[in-house]
């Protein structure tokens, strides 16, 4: 974690307050494409290029602001399954498509996370 105290830099929670990037979809989907040292992420094509731990960012308005993060947490076959803590999910479809969120308009940017920071 790297930033504290600017909520507005890095990705850090620390005595009871956190980066925007902490908790903002928005502001997660910023930093992690981003950042150059301590957790980095690189841009991938496709939710089947995924691994467990990997990130999925949700712009359900298609309007570029993302409002939504995810974590892999399996798999069922080639698609990833995701949890997320809005609206408890377990194990659910990547595409969010049984969301009351969800739209036509939805776009989608995945991240695989780094395995070794520097």
């Amino acid at each position: 974690m790297r930033g504290y105290p600017n909520r507005g830099k890095g990705w850090w929670v620390q005595g009871g307050t956190w980066s925007f990037s902490w908790s903002v979809a928005h502001s997660l989907r910023w930093y992690l494409e981003t950042s150059t040292v301590g957790l980095q992420a690189q841009k991938v094509a496709n939710a089947s290029d995924l691994e467990l731990g990997d990130v999925i960012c949700y712009d359900f308005q298609g309007d570029g602001r993302f409002d939504h993060s995810t974590i892999v947490t399996g798999f069922n076959g080639q698609d990833p399954l995701v949890n997320a803590h809005t609206v408890s999910s377990r194990q659910r479809d990547w595409r969010y498509d049984t969301s009351p969120a969800y739209a036509g308009t939805t776009k989608y940017i995945f991240f695989h996370i780094k395995d070794s920071f520097a």
